[in-house]
């Protein structure tokens, strides 16, 4: 077992079948250490079981380390001290043996896959907002039936603006997802993969 302690008060544990992640402010830091001498986590400590465990990523130019486990669940280790967060992925490293190791840069896809289903969720309310513009712009009228209104009811109000507005509203949301997706591409860097 190993434990180290980070950004002032903050701390991990690794024992042979589980990560511990905790905070030391509910705890005093000596009993901790102490605790931890001798083997035992204190109750409530937030852990994930080697056995949950799904893949680990480590990217160089990040103060994360990402543990993804259970289903879709994902816990991001932040750790400002590049060379604790070297020791702690390679004894995560050396404790997952049986998980290939790779070093690479993520794929492009796998990377922005949340900003590009953003910029196409986006794109398919603005076509339905804008189709619905120009139909009340031609005189058609357009009203909710039920109790729930729901996104219909939001769509429908959006188109009442005009189409130029529609317009301008969906550039500038947009442009906002490009921002956001070229930001994230910047951040794209060489990361170690633990996968099971």
């Amino acid at each position: 077992m190993r434990y180290w302690f980070y950004n002032d008060n903050n701390f991990i544990v690794v024992t042979d079948e589980s990560i511990y992640v905790g905070k030391t402010k509910k705890y005093i830091k000596s009993e901790l250490i102490s605790g931890f001498e001798k083997g035992d986590i204190l109750e409530g400590v937030f852990s994930i079981p080697f056995s949950y465990i799904k893949s680990i990523e480590n990217p160089e130019e990040s103060s994360t380390i990402t543990v993804f486990y259970g289903g879709n669940s994902e816990e991001e280790i932040i750790i400002n001290n590049k060379e604790v967060k070297s020791q702690i992925f390679l004894y995560l490293r050396e404790k997952l043996s049986e998980f290939s190791y790779s070093k690479e840069k993520p794929k492009v896809i796998k990377f922005v896959k949340p900003q590009i289903f953003s910029i196409l969720f986006s794109t398919g309310i603005f076509l339905w907002i804008f189709y619905l513009a120009r139909e009340i712009e031609k005189g058609y009228q357009y009203e909710i039936v039920g109790g729930r209104q729901g996104l219909s009811g939001l769509v429908l109000g959006l188109a009442q603006f005009g189409t130029i507005k529609v317009l301008l509203g969906y550039f500038l949301v947009l442009s906002i997802a490009i921002i956001a997706l070229t930001r994230k591409l910047k951040k794209r860097t060489l990361t170690e993969f633990l996968i099971r």
